[in-house]
């Protein structure tokens, strides 16, 4: 009787397994997308170092943010200052590798429009590793709260305290801390 409850249970366990992965690669894929998230969200860079080729390019619709891990370093160093919290909401496959619909918050985010951003990235795998994130569609972005938000943050500051203008195109985790040095003068300006 033990043997064909082992016997069941395995037939289960694999049909589970087959129902839930159409093919180990996709598996795989699913895993590393989700790896890569969590090391975002845990500031893990050596850890998101290996679900990504060296050769990493990220876009965000038209403009290339990095090209090598070295530009994708430094992308995640300026955002990191933030304490961005990314959440998959849903991961399926098509023809060209993935589409992700990610929900993104964070210091920078929270003050721009109050609530998360919500954006559709295609993400593409060669030999197991991404190769390219590209954002390609915002669910959710509140422009009408951003844009005025972002402008009136920068027009104050560069009237208010000019030796942080230009915190907005700053890329760099100097730039970021001065975002939200800036972010706190202006929420606590008399």
């Amino acid at each position: 009787m033990t043997r064909i409850l082992k016997k069941i249970l395995i037939v289960v366990g694999l049909i589970i397994l087959t129902i839930s992965c159409t093919s180990s690669q996709s598996c795989s894929h699913e895993r590393i997308i989700n790896d890569y998230f969590n090391g975002l969200n845990s500031g893990d860079f050596n850890f998101i170092s290996t679900c990504v080729a060296d050769s990493i390019m990220t876009t965000e619709m038209d403009f290339v943010l990095t090209r090598n891990l070295q530009d994708l370093y430094k992308q995640f160093q300026w955002d990191s200052v933030f304490r961005p919290n990314y959440s998959l909401i849903s991961l399926k496959q098509d023809s060209f590798g993935y589409i992700a619909t990610i929900s993104k918050t964070c210091k920078r985010i929270e003050f721009l429009q109050d609530s998360a951003m919500i954006y559709d990235t295609r993400i593409i795998f060669k030999n197991d590793k991404i190769v390219k994130i590209a954002t390609i569609d915002y669910k959710f972005m509140d422009l009408e709260k951003w844009i005025p938000r972002r402008d009136s943050l920068s027009t104050w500051v560069d009237r208010n305290h000019p030796e942080i203008k230009g915190f907005v195109n700053d890329m760099t985790p100097f730039g970021a801390q001065n975002y939200l040095k800036a972010i706190d003068l202006f929420r606590n300006k008399k």
